[in-house]
């Protein structure tokens, strides 16, 4: 046998036997300090019709990454009577634009290497568009066209309407739908705009009259941002923007909100149960009106829902996920709108763990506001959420994202530099301050979607609060 064979042999038996223990590590890495993050800072322009444009230079890749927010365009302005319709109108502008149907805009982006897409939340409407730099300015215009110039064809809204449609339909057997509509009904009210849900009804009236009205009041060049970041110049790029958006002019009266924004006030604990004969699960929903974004309390707000049920190693996902196995997932969040928006914890539960569930809940929600933090999860949980914050910015289109959601709010594109420093301020006093404040498990709407045969008899049993039952047909309609 050759020395080279013999070498190989000793090798491998010098290796450790199949199935021999091996050391394994048993403490975690130290980490770090966190980092301070410098976001860059925009240049700011504005047209003669009042839209502003920021610019983020970001050359190191040719690309560039748009969003243009129209703040006072998105669900809050939903007439009461027309619920989804600022949604729908978004969802109407790529489906054909300027004479040009959905395909051939798909098609002249395809040949662009552009990705184009409209939508809208609570508080704005959005175009967000990713091209090559040398083909932005002509794919900016198709931007353009999209919003400023939609065609509203009947024959597409007919085809868009009858998805939602159908959407809505399904959602009579979508536990998780129906314990969302019914958790912001009950905690606003009808007459709230965060209290209400599309119906197919309403939906059904969405003509092509209503939409265009809705469009030509909402979308206004002078509530209107453009965010620009990558391989973008502002001397260079200011000419296609005029190009594109310089003629944009409104032509009807901006929509006001229908009913107060104003949180309205819970009284004492009431449990509504949505019977769903069947269901596989029951469906948790627990809280109250939050708060709104602009809050001063925000960062605190961040560590204190990374502690309860904002992260996988939250309380409430270890206590419901791990140590009891009822749930896949507990969680909890702010949901911070232009408004107080609601405070949620939730989870889908195994049916006979409903009670159960209901008690561990409210356990680790008066827990958070009446024992002090211990350090090491203080710290842990705030080194989560500042050593996760450079991967928000990780590329042109996550600082995009991210200016557009500040320009929603009307908060300086600086606050993100504040960031890391405002989390590691964060002390235990402050967490247990805005727990007392924000987390009111005395004062909340729970609701339960599940099979009412199954749970009514021990939910009732816990004495948490008045029980009521409620069909699952006034929630989806």
């Amino acid at each position: 046998m050759n020395r080279p064979i013999l070498t190989l042999l000793g090798a491998l038996l010098a290796l450790p036997a199949a199935g021999a223990a091996q050391p394994f590590p048993t403490t975690p890495p130290r980490l770090g300090p966190a980092s301070a993050v410098t976001p860059p800072v925009p240049v700011q322009r504005q047209l003669a019709n009042g839209m502003k444009v920021l610019y983020v230079r970001q050359p190191e890749l040719p690309v560039v990454s748009a969003a243009l927010v129209i703040r006072g365009a998105g669900t809050t302005q939903d007439p009461s009577a027309l619920p989804g319709l600022a949604s729908f109108t978004a969802s109407m502008l790529d489906e054909g634009a300027a004479g040009k149907s959905a395909l051939q805009i798909a098609d002249a982006l395809d040949l662009l290497g552009a990705s184009l897409g409209t939508g809208a939340n609570w508080d704005a409407a959005t175009a967000n568009l990713y091209v090559l730099k040398k083909n932005f300015p002509a794919a900016l215009g198709i931007m353009a066209d999209v919003v400023l110039r939609p065609d509203f064809n009947p024959s597409d809204l007919q085809r868009v309407r009858d998805e939602r449609i159908t959407n809505l339909t399904r959602a009579k057997d979508e536990p998780t739908a129906i314990a969302g509509n019914a958790f912001a009904s009950l905690v606003y009210g009808a007459s709230h705009p965060y209290g209400r849900f599309a119906t197919v009804e309403a939906t059904r009236t969405l003509d092509r009259d209503r939409v265009m009205a809705f469009h030509h009041a909402a979308y206004r060049p002078e509530n209107a941002t453009l965010v620009l970041v990558g391989d973008v110049d502002p001397a260079a790029v200011q000419p296609a923007v005029e190009r594109a958006f310089g003629g944009w002019r409104a032509t009807g009266t901006a929509p006001t909100v229908e009913g107060s924004l104003d949180a309205p006030q819970i009284g004492t604990t009431t449990i509504f149960l949505v019977d769903k004969p069947g269901a596989a699960q029951s469906e948790i929903r627990i809280g109250h009106p939050g708060v709104a974004r602009n809050t001063p309390d925000y960062f605190a707000l961040q560590v204190l829902n990374t502690l309860l049920g904002g992260a996988f190693t939250s309380r409430l996902n270890t206590n419901l996920r791990e140590t009891h196995g009822w749930t896949y997932g507990a969680r909890s969040g702010f949901s911070m709108r232009q408004g107080a928006g609601p405070f949620t914890a939730q989870a889908g539960v195994v049916t006979a763990k409903t009670d159960s569930s209901l008690v561990e809940f409210f356990k680790e929600l008066n827990r958070i506001r009446t024992e002090p933090i211990p350090a090491a999860e203080l710290e842990k949980a705030k080194r989560y959420v500042a050593l996760s914050f450079p991967q928000a910015l990780e590329t042109t289109q996550d600082v995009t994202g991210n200016l557009a959601g500040l320009v929603t709010y009307g908060i300086d594109p600086s606050w993100l530099g504040s960031y890391v420093q405002g989390v590691m301020a964060v002390t235990d006093a402050d967490v247990r301050r805005v727990a007392d404040r924000y987390v009111r498990p005395g004062n909340s709407v729970v609701v339960v979607v599940g099979d009412r045969s199954k749970i009514e008899a021990g939910i009732r049993a816990l004495n948490l609060g008045t029980v009521e039952v409620k069909d699952v047909g006034e929630f989806v309609k």
